[in-house]
């Protein structure tokens, strides 16, 4: 990182951030998933994502996403007031998170 980069405060929502909280029970650090959201997405954001959401009916369609540490953050960039808004969050290991941000069924029966 230098001097040059422009950087752009993350601001969690609420909603995302009891989101984050209640994975706690699942071996999710959620304290480090936060810190690292905001190191990772302070600095090009629009380069650091995944990928667009894209799934028919998904209400954060166009959202960009990112995976940090078994999470999947949905945010948006404001670019006017150098922004990035974290609107929600996911756990990676759901067979929705499967389907919705990577276009794959779970098929395993268990």
């Amino acid at each position: 990182m230098t001097d040059k980069e422009i950087h752009y405060e993350v601001i969690w929502g609420q909603k995302a951030r009891v989101k984050l909280a209640e994975m706690k029970p699942f071996k999710i650090d959620p304290k480090m998933v936060f810190r690292n959201s905001k190191s990772i997405l302070s600095v090009k954001p629009h380069k650091k994502a995944d990928d667009v959401a894209n799934y028919p009916d998904f209400e954060f369609n166009g959202y960009y996403w990112i995976y940090i540490n078994n999470v999947i953050l949905v945010y948006d960039v404001l670019e006017e007031e150098r922004k990035v808004l974290v609107d929600a969050c996911y756990s990676a290991l759901t067979g929705f998170a499967l389907q919705i941000f990577y276009g794959e069924h779970d098929t395993d029966p268990l």
